[in-house]
C-alpha cells in the first residue's frame, strides 16, 4: 500500500503544479526584444485592475521600464 502512495503523491504533485502555468506567457527577454507586441499588451495590462496581477503583464511592464518606453498613464 505505501508504494502505490509515493507515485500517486508525485502525480498529483505533477498535475497541480502545471494546471496553473499559462502556456502562452512570454518572458521579460521576449517582451524587451518585441517592441509591437510589448506596446499592445502595455494597453491591455493598463486596463486591468491589477497590472501586475499576471506573468505576461509583470514581463511587459519590467521590460518596458528596462527600455525606457513605459509611462504610468
Amino acid at each position: 500500500m505505501k508504494t502505490g502512495i509515493l507515485p500517486l503523491g508525485l502525480l498529483a504533485t505533477v498535475l497541480l503544479t502545471t494546471c496553473g502555468a499559462d502556456a502562452a506567457s512570454q518572458n521579460f527577454e521576449w517582451f524587451k526584444t518585441h517592441d509591437k507586441e510589448r506596446q499592445a499588451k502595455i494597453e491591455e495590462c493598463k486596463k486591468a485592475t491589477d497590472p501586475r496581477g499576471n506573468e505576461d503583464c509583470r514581463n511587459t511592464i519590467d521590460a518596458s521600464f528596462a527600455s525606457g518606453t513605459f509611462t504610468k498613464s
